[in-house]
């Protein structure tokens, strides 16, 4: 299925099992295949719902190739696009990584719209990456695609055939715009500390970004950090043995409102 969102793209996704709406939104690289192929298909869809999105650049949505195309905010508001064109008026929402910036972003935006929240590796506070960085990535996007990237997640740790998969798939013009959109954004933590919605932020204990992480939870009421033990970012979403446990409590008290 796919509905259009306000600035005319269109969003891909499906709608899998039955309880209370769930909405899976995948990380960078990855699109809503990724939900099913780690495991969480099957281990969820007996008690909820699944709404699972194809981000705009990935999978079956439309790639469109210019960085203005991938603010937070429109990206916010296609999942808004979904539950509307599915007559959802509040789910919980589970993103990874770039999937959870996403949700932190809906909420700050929509809180009505959402039950509770779960966002995998990711903070509320400000980015500002370094502008050679972020231009190194944008010019190996363009001139040789997703291999540079599947090979340093590779020298990371054995990476599953089915996210390789996806990544070699993934339009590299349309990441590259992605990039450019992500490496600089405002932070939303000053909009988020009046939400009475439930929060649990997973984290690896090896993430760079663990600080800031629980830096948020801290800052968020009702928010929870998760730590998970001997994982890096990837692994917040990888490791379905050690997210589960964490969330399915989470779920069971929240995710009905």
């Amino acid at each position: 299925m796919r509905v259009t969102s306000d600035d005319g793209v269109r969003i891909a996704f499906e709608v899998v099992g039955s309880g209370p709406p769930l909405v899976l939104l995948h990380g960078f690289f990855g699109d809503r295949t990724t939900w099913r192929s780690a495991g969480y298909v099957d281990a969820l869809a007996e008690g909820h719902r699944l709404v699972l999105i194809d981000a705009r650049g990935h999978g079956g949505s439309d790639s469109p190739h210019d960085v203005d195309s991938y603010r937070i905010d429109r990206q916010a508001g296609d999942v808004v696009a979904v539950l509307d064109a599915l007559d959802i008026a509040r789910a919980a929402f589970w993103g990874a990584s770039m999937g959870g910036i996403i949700g932190l972003n809906l909420l700050a935006g929509h809180p009505e719209r959402l039950t509770a929240l779960i966002a995998g590796g990711v903070h509320g506070g400000p980015v500002t990456a370094a502008p050679a960085e972020v231009q190194q990535e944008i010019g190996l996007f363009r001139s040789r695609g997703t291999a540079p990237f599947i090979e340093m997640l590779e020298r990371q740790g054995p990476l599953p055939a089915w996210m390789r998969a996806a990544m070699q798939a993934a339009d590299p013009y349309a990441l590259a715009a992605l990039t450019a959109a992500l490496g600089f954004r405002e932070g939303v933590l000053e909009r988020l500390v009046r939400t009475s919605t439930p929060v649990l932020l997973l984290a690896g204990d090896r993430d760079s970004r663990l600080q800031s992480i629980q830096d948020t939870a801290a800052r968020i009421p009702d928010a929870i950090c998760a730590e998970m033990p001997g994982c890096g970012h990837f692994d917040t979403f990888l490791r379905l043995d050690l997210a589960l446990p964490v969330v399915r409590p989470f779920l069971a008290r929240y995710a009905a409102g």
